[in-house]
């Protein structure tokens, strides 16, 4: 069974954004069910996954309540009752067209559901000097995963989000200041200033913390 660690690894951050009073939880790209596992661990709620992989979803439903098999690029239906909590963590990047797949996938969120919407950052510091070398280089993993097939920055990334109907609660960026690992213990304080500062440069990862439309419509 072949199954990308990458990808099997949990997001403690994405985890922690997840409200405790989630009861009804949408895991979309849930990989091996890892993310699932921890929040049934936490809390009481039930647990649907999607993933495209067999592998990855006969693993999941070891943990999971509800596993689908789903091809997102070209998804176009509701998935089930409505979830009060729809998480898509390093998703939407694997997808063709995420401004046509996420507010489909929205139409399965109540009104008022928190969606947690995790992207990485392709104008990194470091990403951004590998173009300025002139170097386009897929890898096996991270932000040039040969799997993406679209790329965000922090504005394309508030535009899906806006033009999907999703309202901001708050943003975490996840990033580092150059140089910062030989500042020994100021370095944590050293990249969250970086990034406060020019977050669109030193984050490597983006997570939006979003509501839902009221009405449950989203952007359609």
């Amino acid at each position: 069974m072949s199954i990308n660690s990458e990808y099997d690894t949990l997001n403690a951050r994405v985890l922690a954004a997840v409200p405790t009073t989630g009861r009804r939880i949408l895991d979309v790209g849930c990989g091996a069910g890892r993310l699932g596992k921890h929040l049934k661990a936490r809390q009481p709620c039930h647990v649907t996954g999607i993933t495209h992989s067999r592998d990855e979803a006969q693993i999941a439903r070891e943990w999971l309540d509800d596993v689908k098999e789903v091809d997102l690029d070209r998804f176009s239906g509701i998935l089930a009752p409505p979830f009060d909590v729809v998480v898509l963590s390093h998703i939407l990047e694997h997808i063709r067209s995420p401004e046509v797949i996420l507010p489909r996938v929205l139409e399965s969120a109540a009104p008022g559901a928190t969606v947690i919407v995790a992207l990485p950052n392709v104008l990194w510091w470091r990403q951004r000097l590998e173009f300025m070398l002139g170097r386009f280089r897929y890898a096996d993993a991270g932000i040039m995963d040969r799997t993406h097939v679209h790329f965000f920055d922090r504005g394309e990334a508030f535009r899906l989000l806006q033009d999907a109907g999703l309202a901001l609660l708050r943003e975490e960026m996840v990033g580092e200041c150059p140089g910062s690992r030989f500042l020994g213990p100021i370095r944590p304080a050293v990249d969250r200033l970086a990034v406060k500062a020019a977050p669109g440069l030193f984050s490597f990862e983006f997570i939006f913390v979003c509501r839902n439309s009221e009405s449950g419509e989203g952007g359609r």
